[in-house]
C-alpha cells in the first residue's frame, strides 16, 4: 500500500527507526516492574516540585497564558528571569540580558536549532566522546550535519584529552572546510565530570584559531554532588571565558562564536515541561535567526512554571536539596560497585555514573547480550556500545542515580542477585 510518504519523510524514517530499534529494551523486559537508570531524568526533587507547580497555576495562571507565545526569542518574563538566573549562579564576564536569550522547547532543540543556524546541508560537527546518542539522529536527519567524533583514548582522566582530541578529528577530516563548529557537554554525560578551566581555554583557542563557532551544553551545571572529592574540577561555563585578553584569562576568541544552551529538565527534574534556552551574546543576528526558527516552540504554562521557580526565594535551598539527595543515591550505587569491584569513573557533578558494569565483555555482542539479560531481570541501563567513547573497549553502562533512595535500593538488589546468577 502507497504510503503517501515524502521522499524526504521516507529517509527520514529510514534513519531514524533503526536506531529506535537499536535502543529499544528486549522483548522480555517489562516496564511496569523494572527500575528504569537508563534514561536522563532527574526524580528526586519530584514531590516538592508537584507542589510548587500546583500553586504556580493557581495563584499566578491568568488568561494570557492562553494567548500564543511572543515570537520574539519567547515569554519576556522567563527571559528576565533566565538571565538572572545565569548572572547569579553562571559567573559571566558579560551580564546575560533577555535580548541574548531564545526560549527552545528543550535542550535537543536549542542545539538542533544553533546548528541549523551555522552550518549547511553537509557540514560536520565535531562532538567529543563519549556523547549522548539522542541527539545524533535528529541533527543528521533535521539539520542535515554529519558528526565527527572525537574520541580519548581512556575514560580516566578523559578531560585532559580534550584539545588532542579535537586536533585529530580535525587533522585527520577529509573535508576540513567542511567542519563549522564544536559541541562539548558541560558538565560531562555521560561521565557526569566537568572540563578543567584550562581545557576550556584550549577547546576554545583551537575553534578561533579555524573559525569554528564553540556550542556548550551546559544542562547539567549546578548538579553538584556534595561529597566531590576537593581536587576535582568545579563547573565553568563558557559564559565566563569569552572576554579577550582578560589576565587569568579567558582567551582571545570571537565571543560571537560562543554560544550556550541550558534547560531545565535535568536541574529541576522538568523533562515534560519541554523548556530551554540558548544564550549567544555579541551574535544578535543568531539570535535573531533563532527567535524565527523556534518561535512558539515553547509553552506558556512551562514558561509560567519556570519563571516562577527561578524567582523563588527558596531556590538556593531547592538546589542544595537537590544536590544532598543526588549525593545520598549516588553513595548507595558507589558503595554497591566497589563491593561488586566494578570500576567507574567517579562522578562529581550530573545524574549519572559510568561504570564497567559487564566487565568481562570482550566485544560489542558480549556487552548487548550481558545489559539485555539485565534489563530482563529488572534494571535497565544505558549500554556504553551507544556513546561512541573508548574504541575496543567493552562492558561500560551510564547508570543514573538520580532516583529516590528507595529506588535505587530495589534496583541495587536486582543487580546484585543477577551478579550473583553470572558469577
Amino acid at each position: 500500500m502507497d504510503s503517501g510518504l515524502s521522499t524526504r519523510a521516507t529517509e527520514t524514517l529510514n534513519q531514524l527507526l533503526p536506531k529506535a530499534a537499536a535502543v529499544a529494551p528486549p522483548k522480555n523486559y517489562d516496564p511496569a516492574t523494572a527500575v528504569d537508570l537508563s534514561s536522563a531524568q532527574n526524580d528526586v526533587l519530584r514531590p516538592e516540585l508537584l507542589e510548587f507547580f500546583k500553586t504556580t497555576v493557581e495563584d499566578e495562571l491568568t488568561e494570557e497564558a492562553f494567548a500564543l507565545p511572543d515570537p520574539n526569542g519567547g515569554d519576556l518574563s522567563l527571559r528576565r528571569a533566565l538571565s538572572s538566573f545565569f548572572n547569579s549562579y553562571f559567573s559571566p564576564i558579560h551580564a546575560v540580558k533577555p535580548d541574548h536569550l531564545v526560549l527552545t522547547a528543550r535542550a535537543t532543540d536549542a542545539i538542533e536549532n544553533v546548528i541549523h543556524a551555522v552550518c549547511d546541508d553537509g557540514d560536520s560537527v565535531i562532538v567529543p566522546g563519549p556523547y549522548w546518542y539522542g541527539f545524533e539522529p535528529i541533527l543528521k536527519s533535521r539539520a542535515n550535519v554529519n558528526i565527527i567524533v572525537a574520541r580519548p583514548p581512556t575514560y580516566q582522566n578523559y578531560d585532559n584529552y580534550l584539545l588532542p582530541s579535537l586536533q585529530a578529528a580535525y587533522d585527520f577530516s577529509a573535508e576540513k572546510s567542511r567542519i563549522k563548529a564544536v559541541l562539548i557537554c558541560n558538565p560531562h554525560n555521560p561521565l557526569s565530570r566537568c572540563y578543567p578551566r584550562r581545557s576550556l581555554i584550549e577547546c576554545m583557542e583551537f575553534c578561533q584559531e579555524r573559525g569554528l563557532h564553540l556550542i556548550s551544553d551546559e544542562i547539567y551545571a549546578l548538579s553538584t554532588l556534595t561529597d566531590a572529592p576537593d581536587d576535582s574540577p568545579s563547573f565553568v561555563s563558557a559564559l565566563a571565558l569569552t572576554e579577550p585578553l582578560v589576565p587569568e584569562g579567558a582567551v582571545k576568541i570571537d565571543p560571537s562564536r560562543v554560544h550556550v544552551v541550558w534547560s531545565a529538565s535535568k536541574l529541576f527534574g522538568s523533562s515534560g515541561l519541554r523548556v530551554g534556552c540558548v544564550v549567544s551574546q555579541q551574535n544578535p543576528q543568531l539570535i535573531s535567526a533563532l527567535a524565527l526558527l523556534t518561535a512558539h516552540h515553547t509553552n506558556n504554562i512551562a514558561s509560567l512554571y519556570l519563571s516562577s521557580l527561578l524567582a523563588w526565594s527558596q531556590l538556593p535551598i531547592l538546589l542544595a536539596l537537590n544536590s544532598e539527595r543526588l549525593t545520598e543515591s549516588f553513595r548507595l550505587l558507589a558503595s554497591a560497585l566497589q563491593e561488586w569491584d566494578i570500576p567507574f569513573i567517579t562522578p562529581t557533578d550530573g545524574i549519572f555514573l559510568f561504570a564497567k558494569l559487564a566487565k568481562h565483555a570482550r566485544s560489542v555482542d558480549d556487552e548487548a547480550d550481558f545489559y539485555d539479560r539485565l534489563a530482563e531481570h529488572g534494571v535497565r541501563v544505558g549500554p556504553g556500545r551507544f556513546y561512541k567513547g573508548v574504541e575496543t573497549d567493552f562492558g561500560w553502562a551510564r547508570i543514573r542515580f538520580s532516583v529516590p533512595t528507595q529506588v535505587m535500593n530495589s534496583a541495587l538488589e536486582r543487580i546484585s542477585a543477577f551478579l550473583a546468577m553470572e558469577a
